[in-house]
């Protein structure tokens, strides 16, 4: 299904950085209104300055004028942390109340831990399927009763590139957007008959606070130097296959060659990893 972004009512995690905050900028400045969660309330702040910024060379008259909806051009965030079932709540209820409904939820809360297998502790595992799979899996849920009534409705979720090919030293936090991508699949079987698109998105190198907030990171591979893409680039590439009606995208090229090669070369690329534990 072919989308349009103005007007449309967005949930968003993990807004107040890197992916999460370009995506913020970017969908308000097509018109869409906004339920921004996060931990941080001081960026989830700035993030909505920017919005408020950027909205002083847009005639908002004509944003509502053009898709008739009273939510087009609306922010409200919510501090907190995703895996807590009350500020779940909270959001979807903001929806609700501040938006009147809802549109697309875009799940990209995340947090990663580099480690061998051997040294990860389970309270890094636990932590780590927290924020990226239960959460994922029980907003979800949560807001599915809304998205039924929603305007071309989609669900995004963020996996990444080693949710498609296990690397070493990212075993744990791998397996974890493995489940997200599996969890994708399955939704968007099952949401087809609501009328609901499901994107899933797998991104590689990105310059974002990835690697200064991780649950564990005792070691890490030793692979070639690749230059990250933006924030701001990822961003725009899944807006652009939410308004295609893509379910799957992987912003970063040498991903792309990866997930290629692990299709059509797997033994070889089960050759490479070797290398670099």
């Amino acid at each position: 299904m072919k989308r349009t972004i103005a007007g449309k009512r967005v949930l968003l995690t993990g807004a107040s950085s890197g992916i999460g905050a370009a995506l913020a900028v970017q969908l308000a400045s097509q018109g869409a209104g906004l339920i921004l969660l996060a931990r941080r309330k001081d960026r989830l702040e700035h993030v909505a300055g920017q919005i408020a910024q950027q909205a002083q060379s847009v005639n908002k008259q004509s944003v509502n004028k053009l898709t008739g909806n009273i939510a087009a051009g609306k922010i409200e965030i919510i501090a907190g942390d995703v895996t807590d079932a009350a500020v779940r709540q909270r959001a979807v209820q903001a929806a609700q109340e501040k938006l009147g409904g809802l549109d697309f939820l875009i799940n990209n809360a995340g947090a990663g831990a580099t480690a061998l297998l051997e040294k990860t502790t389970q309270e890094t595992v636990r932590r780590l399927f927290e924020v990226n799979f239960f959460s994922v899996l029980e907003l979800t849920q949560l807001a599915l009763p809304l998205l039924k009534e929603g305007s071309q409705a989609m669900v995004v979720n963020l996996s990444s590139i080693v949710g498609l090919r296990g690397v070493p030293h990212y075993g744990a936090y791998g397996a974890a957007k493995f489940a997200v991508a599996g969890l994708s699949e399955t939704m968007r079987a099952e949401f087809h008959r609501y009328g609901i698109d499901v994107l899933t998105v797998c991104p590689g190198t990105t310059q974002t606070e990835f690697f200064d907030v991780l649950y564990q990171a005792s070691s890490a591979p030793d692979m070639p130097v690749h230059k990250a893409v933006t924030p701001q680039y990822v961003a725009e590439r899944i807006i652009r296959a939410m308004e295609s009606g893509r379910h799957k995208i992987v912003p970063y090229f040498q991903a792309v060659i990866l997930d290629y090669l692990n299709r059509f070369a797997p033994r070889f690329v089960d050759w490479l990893m070797t290398r670099y534990v």
